[in-house]
This record gives C-alpha cells, sequence and structure tokens, in this order.
C-alpha cells in the first residue's frame, strides 16, 4: 500500500493509462483499423466489461487506501486540514477500527462511503464533496459494476434503470453492460460511457487528494 494519498493517485492514472490503451487497441482491431484478425461484437463486449470492471477495481481499491491513510492522519494536497476522529497505531489498526463487527467493508456505494467520511473524518474531509457532487453517476458505476458481476434478478432491474436513463425508455431487447459502455453518451454524443465512467472515477480521486 502507498503511503501518501498523491502516491495512490498516482498509481491509479497509471492503471487507468494501461487499461485506456488496452480500449483503444481493442476499438482499433473492431473497427477494422488493424491488420490483425478482428473481433467479433461479443468479444468486443466481454473486453469493454473486463476494461470497466478492472477500472471500478483499481478505483474502489484507491478510496479505501486515501480512507485509511486519512485516518491515520495523512494529509491531503488541499489548504485544509484532514482531521480523523480515530487513532490508530498504523493502516491495518485502522482498517480494524473501522471494520469493527462487520463481515467487510464495502468500498463500491457513494452512499455508504459518505457516511463512512462522516463518521471518522471532521466535516467529511477531504472526501466527502467529491462523493456527493458525483453520486448520480456513481450510484450508475455500481449498479453496471453489480450487473457485469452477478447478473442477479436485482442486478438486471438496477442496470435496466441505467440503460432506460440513455434511452427515455426501457429497450425491448435490453443490452449487455459491455454494448452499453461502448454507446454515445446521451449529452455527450463525442464520448462512450465507458470513458465517461472512467472519466468520473478519475476527477474523483483528483479531488479527494
Amino acid at each position: 500500500m502507498h503511503t501518501t494519498p498523491i502516491k495512490c493517485l498516482n498509481s491509479l492514472k497509471t492503471e487507468f493509462k494501461t487499461l485506456r490503451l488496452f480500449d483503444d487497441k481493442n476499438q482499433n482491431i473492431f473497427s477494422g483499423g488493424s491488420s490483425a484478425k478482428g473481433l467479433t461484437k461479443s468479444q468486443m463486449f466481454y473486453l469493454t466489461e473486463a476494461i470497466f470492471f478492472a477500472s471500478f477495481r483499481c478505483y474502489e481499491q484507491f478510496l479505501r487506501n486515501v480512507f485509511l491513510l486519512y485516518c491515520c492522519g495523512r494529509q491531503s494536497s488541499g489548504r485544509k486540514s484532514v482531521r480523523s476522529y480515530l487513532q490508530p497505531k498504523n493502516i491495518k489498526h485502522a482498517e480494524m477500527l473501522v471494520k469493527s463487527s462487520m463481515p467487510f467493508l464495502d468500498w463500491s456505494s457513494p452512499d455508504v462511503l459518505i457516511e463512512r467520511t462522516e463518521s471518522y473524518l471532521k466535516d467529511g474531509y477531504p472526501m466527502k464533496i467529491p462523493l456527493s457532487t458525483n453520486i448520480e453517476n456513481l450510484r450508475d458505476l455500481k449498479k453496471i459494476r453489480n450487473h457485469i458481476a452477478h447478473m442477479s434478478r436485482e442486478s438486471t432491474s438496477d442496470f435496466t434503470r441505467v440503460v432506460r436513463s440513455h434511452y427515455g425508455t426501457r429497450p425491448l431487447n435490453l443490452p449487455r453492460p459491455g454494448e452499453y459502455l461502448l454507446l454515445s453518451c446521451r449529452n455527450n454524443s463525442s464520448t462512450y460511457y465507458l470513458e465517461k465512467y472512467m472519466k468520473v472515477m478519475e476527477d474523483v480521486a483528483e479531488k479527494v487528494t
């Protein structure tokens, strides 16, 4: 684990750069811009889901690491001081204190994270505001992540609501997550949802450090 929030951010950016290069390569092959054997739609959807899932995993790990660093008294790059309500001996101890009797800590839900920052960091600073101002996108991120991971009835229902916000109605045939992530954004046709969501995660990460 990195020892400062800024090192955690730099690590996230490095991972995202690698994932974007992978996506660019896939896009090039899929569109026929490469001499290599092309990809089928199904293959492209699977690869896109893998990139999204990997980026979300990196983002979750980033949130865990910086939150625990702040609980241990590490400071952000902002002018305002980060004040922790805990006095842990080290990172491991901090995680034990926060976890308490819970079987695991959820780092994927923005609502849970906001509540956690309010409980352990004074005014939730510096994590609460970036999470709060992006909460709708972050909620959608979790819904897509869960549907890729589970494909359950509950995740399908949540994912359907995400797709409905794009089309304005429920499509007759629900796209798989990888297909949705390759659609041009409803309010910005110059980019697609995979890139939009990766940018949201990266922006939140920058603002919390």
